[in-house]
């Protein structure tokens, strides 16, 4: 295991586009929060700085953090993709690791890259939290930071989906391409053809649903809102808003058998090809 780190870590401290696309992240990522932060909307039953308290803060954070998802997923596509560029998966090979050593590193990439954006979310969201949170206790802290794991989750499976298609194709650009084509408009078009109750069950949609936005109306304001029949239930799917999916634990499931699986072809892939 220390191994294969060392060799990974040796490889990503000289790409520089490894750096480069990582440094966007963490910029793109603190720019929104804090112009979001800056953002300061209070009507009757809506107030922003809501979104910036605990516990709401984690279900948003982790909801903006989902957007730049996709270049954490190209970031190992462009990895992996280098290997085959500069046949650097032969050379391991002649020099002794074997071919499920190979994937277990570029699987610790991954949850390197997944730990990071784990941090990143965590730091920032209680940084921002402790600002906008007043009598901040530690329950509050706590309430709804199950989320982050959830995030943790989903950053992996896609950054997995994302080796699985450069392992097929080995080409970096073309893998690109179809990732992003996967996300839109392939698989939504492909959803459409099929009954609402199996729609969730797609991989990109699983995967995606597991931050999905946070209900804006039901935590934007200290004043509840109600039903016909006095009960505090306006949210968005409740209004028909968003579409009904799986409950969490559901998509939780759903999105680590996916990853599994595709981790499984991934390896697959890489025993029987010719590297």
């Amino acid at each position: 295991m220390s191994k294969l780190i060392r060799i990974e870590l040796i490889k990503l401290l000289n790409y520089t586009s490894f750096k480069i696309i990582l440094g966007l992240h963490l910029l793109l990522f603190l720019l929104v929060v804090f112009v979001s932060s800056q953002i300061d909307i209070t009507v009757p039953g809506f107030d922003t700085t809501n979104l910036f308290r605990f516990p709401h803060i984690w279900s948003y954070f982790t909801w903006i953090a989902s957007w730049f998802n996709l270049l954490l997923a190209i970031l190992v596509i462009m990895v992996a993709g280098n290997e085959f560029s500069y046949k650097t998966f032969r050379q391991h090979v002649i020099d002794g690791l074997s071919r499920a050593e190979l994937l277990g590193g570029k699987l610790i990439v991954i949850l390197m890259i997944a730990l990071y954006a784990f941090l990143l979310v965590l730091l920032s969201g209680f940084v921002y939290g402790i600002i906008f949170t007043s009598g901040v206790s530690p329950g509050d802290i706590i309430s709804g930071m199950h989320i982050l794991f959830v995030y943790f989750l989903q950053t992996i499976a896609f950054m997995v989906t994302g080796l699985l298609i450069v392992l097929l194709l080995r080409n970096n650009a073309l893998s690109i391409i179809i990732f992003i084509l996967l996300r839109f408009p392939v698989e939504p078009v492909i959803r459409s053809f099929f009954p609402h109750y199996m729609r969730p069950f797609f991989p990109m949609k699983s995967i995606g649903s597991l931050t999905p936005i946070p209900e804006f109306l039901s935590i934007a304001s200290d004043t509840s809102f109600e039903t016909a029949d006095g009960a505090n239930a306006l949210t968005l799917s409740e209004m028909g808003l968003v579409a009904q999916t799986l409950p969490l634990w559901g998509e939780v499931l759903l999105a680590s058998a996916y990853t599994l699986l595709f981790g499984g072809l991934a390896l697959l892939i890489i025993k029987r090809r010719n590297l």
